[in-house]
């Protein structure tokens, strides 16, 4: 038997003590996190390159969500404690009056998901928790697929690592929160993208559209990339579509994705749909709407500065990139102001370096159609969650939905580490 198979074994009888240990009276958790750790050893299996990456990424969030029992994680806070306490009231009227339940696109969809469990095997935190990090190592693997769809092996191992102990996507693959699943799905989404651009199916447009519903499923916000995937899609194949009609000709396919997109945006713009966080469209446009709500948000010791709040559209013109950085980056040195900050620092200094990385990156970036259609949808994330988001606490876990996407298009610069047995 081979050296790292014995040390990978003795690291999993260890970890089933400590299960044994601290969740004894728990036997549906137990085996709820015993099922995610034999789906990723059957991965690992048929995917052996990437199975150290894997492993530690089970070993370490599986670490979290047994340090989450003896000291209080951050950002668990007061989301985590409502999200599971309203998912076993949902779920003590039994498994067919919970699915009745059924919320929609709202922040409540993960307490509805969770109390279908709830209903059906009995109220389990760790089970909660196992969901999420079932999700958190599914967004590992496939942020390694992809990197090496786009990059290539090698560079594909280095993103792989950064994914595997990034400390915001360990930190929420831990905690009963919504961002490991819109991690996930807006990763399904960006396959999808990059497979259009390259390939041009129909099956890749339909991939993108189901990624980013998934995601808005979790939060309204992120369904702004699913507009802009499905703007550039419809400018594309209506363009052809008139190209090939004065030719005389038709494409089925065309044809389709210029129903299907014409079809999305008549539904939309008639204001008949209501996505949660943005409303319809009218209210999404609305400025009175926007002030009302960056006043809102702008406020507690950990929000942006007074001067960055929205009172008109003109204002919106300058202050949005102003906001979007403050997303991205903050808190800075001069927004500290009691010790619990500085974590979030250090978190900034990590984005900044991700971007720092892009920057050295962005002529490849810019010169590839699926890098930069990536990249464009990012941004575009980043103005509408920078006006949305008024503080940085706040801004601290909704960036963590965007982060592997910084991680891929920074990939060729991730310096690569080497152990060293000395």
């Amino acid at each position: 038997m081979k050296k790292n198979i014995l040390i990978n074994f003795f690291c999993l009888c260890f970890f089933y003590i400590i299960l044994l240990t601290l969740f004894i009276d728990d036997l549906t958790g137990i085996l709820s996190l015993l099922f995610v750790i034999l789906v990723t050893l059957i991965i690992i299996k048929f995917h052996p390159p990437v199975g150290s990456i894997l492993f530690v990424s089970l070993v370490i969030r599986v670490f979290v969500i047994f340090l989450g029992n003896i000291i209080t994680l951050p950002d668990y806070g007061s989301d985590t404690i409502a999200f599971e306490h309203e998912a076993f009231l949902m779920s003590k009227e039994g498994f067919s009056k919970t699915l009745s339940y059924y919320p929609g696109p709202t922040s409540s969809f993960i307490v509805w998901l969770v109390a279908i469990l709830y209903s059906l095997f009995g109220r389990s935190l760790l089970m909660a928790q196992s969901l999420g990090l079932f999700f958190g190592i599914g967004s590992v693997f496939l942020g390694w697929l992809l990197a090496k769809k786009i990059w290539g092996d090698d560079i594909a191992k280095k993103a792989g690592w950064v994914l595997a102990l990034f400390p915001t996507l360990v930190l929420y693959s831990a905690l009963l929160l919504r961002e490991v699943y819109c991690v996930f799905f807006l990763l399904v989404a960006i396959f999808g993208v990059f497979n259009w651009v390259r390939t041009g199916e129909l099956k890749s447009i339909l991939l993108a559209l189901f990624g980013f519903i998934s995601a808005t499923f979790f939060h309204g916000g992120m369904i702004v990339g699913g507009i802009v995937f499905l703007l550039v899609v419809g400018l594309k194949y209506i363009k052809y579509f008139f190209i090939l009609l004065l030719s005389n000709r038709i494409s089925l396919k065309n044809l389709l994705i210029v129903i299907l997109v014409l079809f999305i945006s008549i539904i939309y713009t008639s204001n008949k749909i209501k996505i949660p966080k943005l409303g319809t469209l009218e209210q999404s446009l609305s400025i009175d709407r926007l002030v009302k709500h960056t006043n809102e948000t702008t406020r507690s010791n950990a929000s942006y500065p007074e001067w960055t709040k929205i009172n008109s559209v003109s204002e919106l013109i300058y202050k949005a990139p102003i906001r979007a950085i403050y997303f991205l980056f903050s808190p800075f040195p001069w927004d500290i102001k009691k010790l619990s900050h500085l974590a979030g620092s250090l978190d900034s200094i990590l984005y900044m370096t991700l971007i720092f990385l892009i920057l050295r990156n962005r002529k490849v970036i810019w010169e590839d159609p699926a890098l930069r259609f990536i990249l464009i949808i990012l941004i575009s994330y980043f103005f509408v969650f920078g006006v949305g988001v008024g503080n940085f606490g706040t801004g601290i876990r909704h960036r963590s939905k965007f982060v592997i996407g910084l991680i891929l298009l920074a990939a060729p610069y991730i310096p690569k580490l080497r152990l060293s047995k000395k």
